[in-house]
């Protein structure tokens, strides 16, 4: 089932409010990445317990928005007017900071190996997620009750030396069909998002995505089982040919007659003959080494 936490670049510092209509100008020129009910390592080394904020379940609707009215009376019903839930806003430079400071101490919990990825990420948030930070989490399934696992989950950052905080992480990495960008931090929320690059995405392939097969490429190189049998010219019928056997073989038969006057001796002349043309035009006909 899909919960989706959003990582947003937004100039508010602060989510949008609803009853304010600032919604209808969040999603612009700004990135978003994106997870399934859970917060991916790299996002959390953004933040602090410092940076929990609440919004209103009601809020994430434009008050004035028609489309929403259906789905703001749902959620009122569900929620109430004041019901909130926590979420994590900091602004760039704060953040980035917090990503340098923690980056040696994280690379040695889950290896050396996932540096690219950890230095690809902090680019990313220098190039496209200025002005502020928002990890929105109203769609987690405990979203009201979501404030103390999240303070645990960021009090772990400061507490990995004790090898227990990431063990989880580190199990999920561990398996086969593992996505290693999308378990450390997410992808783009949409196609054609900037996150994960090319480069990375080659670097560290998704292994559920089946790969493209690749259609074998000539080599140059004779090979006596794939190569194709040269076919052989054939010569075309030759009519003056058949007509020609037929004058010989009659002829033959009809001569050894009228000097036996044997009826059988010329019938086998005339055998002798046929099958000696014949087998002259065939030959005639048949392929030449």
């Amino acid at each position: 089932m899909s919960h989706p936490v959003y990582l947003s670049s937004t100039t508010l510092p602060r989510m949008p409010e609803g009853s304010r209509n600032e919604w209808r100008g969040f999603f612009g020129d700004g990135a978003e990445l994106e997870a399934n009910a859970f917060f991916p390592l790299f996002w959390r080394a953004l933040f602090s317990a410092d940076d929990i904020r609440h919004a209103r379940f009601i809020d994430e609707y434009d008050i004035d928005d028609e489309a929403s009215a259906v789905d703001r009376e749902e959620c009122l019903d569900d929620f109430g007017a004041e019901a909130t839930y926590p979420y994590l806003v900091a602004d760039q430079a704060t953040a980035l900071a917090r990503l340098a400071t923690r980056r040696e101490a994280l690379l040695t919990a889950i290896g050396e190996r996932y540096r690219p990825m950890y230095e690809a990420f902090e680019t990313l948030m220098v190039q496209h997620f200025p002005d502020h930070i928002l990890l929105r989490t109203q769609g987690l399934p405990d979203a009201a009750d979501a404030e103390p696992w999240l303070r645990s989950t960021l009090a772990e950052l400061d507490d990995l030396q004790h090898g227990q905080a990431l063990s989880s992480l580190l199990s999920d990495l561990a398996q086969q069909d593992a996505d290693p960008v999308w378990t450390l931090a997410g992808v783009s929320s949409s196609p054609g998002g900037p996150w994960p690059t090319a480069a990375l995405r080659e670097h560290f392939p998704d292994p559920r995505q089946r790969r493209a097969r690749k259609t074998p490429q000539p080599t140059g190189k004779h090979d006596p089982e794939r190569a194709a049998p040269t076919p052989q010219p054939k010569r075309g019928f030759d009519p003056a040919l058949e007509w020609m056997a037929a004058i010989v073989a009659a002829g033959a038969g009809l001569g050894v007659y009228a000097l036996t006057c044997s009826a059988w001796l010329g019938v086998l002349a005339f055998l002798c003959a046929a099958g000696a043309s014949g087998f002259g035009i065939a030959r005639w006909r048949g392929p030449r080494a």
